[in-house]
């Protein structure tokens, strides 16, 4: 009986030109989102590969400089794209892509796309993590407001429970057929999104493919959700233009009241300091370390006379390493000290700001399915955290490469270090490595639970409450 119930509601919808206008629209933004995307992350792809040639050619052709010298003239690290950053940007727009490494100094990212975009960009991105979660659950309720009550004003309703139809098996029949449109808009968009990727020579590894089926799945659960209310509302509500005022009303309050208010609440109760407090907070105590550059710092005669009792001289000229490198090295490392704990405690904090809307996700599935979005796009804060933690190692490793080489690549002669000449096309470049989609549940299962704990409710309350809708209009 149902399937009967669901291929008449499929031909209703084929029957209503707005329905039809509606689901065609919703199409086209997916596929022409997923393009854009794609072109984008193209572009981006260029652009990084042409970056990361220049800065070879320039490690290549270094000469005649001593290995401190190269330190402080330093390198950059470039932010690859996410696993599904064509579907969904998350954060990275926001966050920067470019990062300066060199000695002594922790350099936080910079150069976001969203410092050049327009004031009209910045109302919304166009991609399709957005569209599904944002646009297409508005288009859905506006298909299915009037699901029931079209029934019940034409008298359908009640010549089917005349007949012996259980009402729960028609409001079941409703929901699968909105339903499936929607899973055919979302595999509409997984197709389009695998073509586009093979064609431009992309590889579907065994994490692309989870990530993207976590991607497509976690929507698809949404918008099952969306179909559930917007049916349920429709059938408990008698008059159309009611349940579609409330439906509207409820989409506001999902996708544009809450989530603000979520964000601000999150930033009062955790608050984060500004870029600038931070990087000051960071040099006030980096000034309480060792000074390398500074010859009377008693911390660094303290260190040299470690040193100097270490290899039983007396002077610095009897050292058989330039004493120079060594320093530097200890001034490093007490830097990356201070730059774990300023950075521990702010990761920490924006870890408690998302855990709020990880807890306010059990009110709002708008706000569970955003948060996994872009986790199996590899777009969200966590990932971006990753990206920061990465290009800090590789500067320790490249700045400790370097007072190494200022250290030990010469020979003492007559008490003058002599420096050899140094190759700098060894030193290597940044290789981000990429996190796997255990990575993506391990941050985002609240997220999770909130969504399943709504499907199963939205579910429930359905198959509880079916039997109490009222079969004819108010003025019947």
């Amino acid at each position: 009986m149902i399937a009967r119930l669901f291929r008449l509601e499929l031909r209703a919808i084929r029957s209503d030109g707005r329905s039809v206008a509606l689901l065609v629209i919703a199409l086209a933004m997916l596929v022409l989102s997923a393009w854009i995307g794609a072109d984008a992350r193209r572009v981006a792809d260029e652009g990084r590969a042409q970056a990361l040639e220049v800065s070879r050619a320039q490690w290549e052709s270094i000469q005649g400089l001593s290995a401190h010298a190269v330190g402080h003239y330093g390198s950059y690290v470039y932010k690859p794209g996410g696993a599904l950053a064509a579907l969904d940007g998350g954060v990275m727009p926001f966050t920067g892509k470019v990062v300066r490494v060199e000695a002594h100094v922790q350099t936080p990212p910079s150069h976001s796309d969203a410092s050049s975009w327009s004031s009209l960009v910045r109302l919304g991105a166009f991609d399709a993590g957005s569209i599904l979660a944002h646009v297409l659950p508005l288009l859905l309720a506006f298909t299915a407001f009037s699901s029931v009550a079209r029934d019940r004003e034409t008298g359908l309703l009640r010549s089917l429970v005349a007949q012996g139809v259980p009402l729960r098996d028609v409001l079941w029949g409703k929901v699968l057929a909105y339903w499936a449109l929607a899973l055919v808009l979302v595999a509409a968009l997984t197709v389009t999104h695998v073509g586009i990727d093979l064609t431009s020579g992309g590889a579907l590894t065994g994490d692309t493919i989870a990530r993207l089926t976590g991607f497509a799945g976690s929507h698809a659960i949404h918008l099952l959700v969306v179909v559930v209310l917007s049916v349920g509302v429709s059938a408990w509500v008698a008059d159309s233009r009611a349940a579609l005022a409330i439906l509207t009303i409820a989409w506001l309050g999902a996708t544009v009241i809450l989530p603000r208010i979520t964000a601000q609440l999150g930033s009062q109760l955790y608050p984060l300091s500004s870029q600038v407090e931070f990087e000051d907070a960071m040099k006030v105590d980096r000034s309480k370390g060792l000074d390398g550059h500074d010859p009377h710092d008693e911390r660094r005669l303290a260190l040299q006379q470690q040193i100097l009792d270490e290899y039983g001289v007396q002077n610095a000229r009897e050292l058989p390493v330039n004493i120079g490198g060594l320093l530097m090295q200890a001034d490093d490392e007490y830097g990356d000290k201070v730059w774990d704990h300023h950075f521990g405690n702010r990761h920490a904090t924006v870890r408690k700001q998302i855990g709020v809307t990880q807890a306010v996700a059990f009110l709002n599935p708008y706000q569970a399915v955003r948060g996994l979005s872009m986790a199996f796009a590899g777009t969200d804060q966590f990932h971006d955290v990753q990206f920061q933690r990465q290009a800090e190692n590789y500067r320790r490793v490249m700045v400790g490469t370097l007072n190494n080489l200022d250290a030990t690549a010469g020979r003492r002669e007559n008490g003058r270090w002599i420096r050899d000449e140094i190759d700098y096309a060894d030193i290597a470049d940044f290789q981000f490595e990429t996190q796997q989609v255990g990575f993506a549940l391990g941050n985002r299962w609240p997220e999770l639970l909130a969504l399943i704990a709504w499907a199963v409710a939205s579910v429930v309350m359905l198959n509880k409450h079916a039997g109490r809708i009222p079969v004819v209009g108010a003025g019947r």
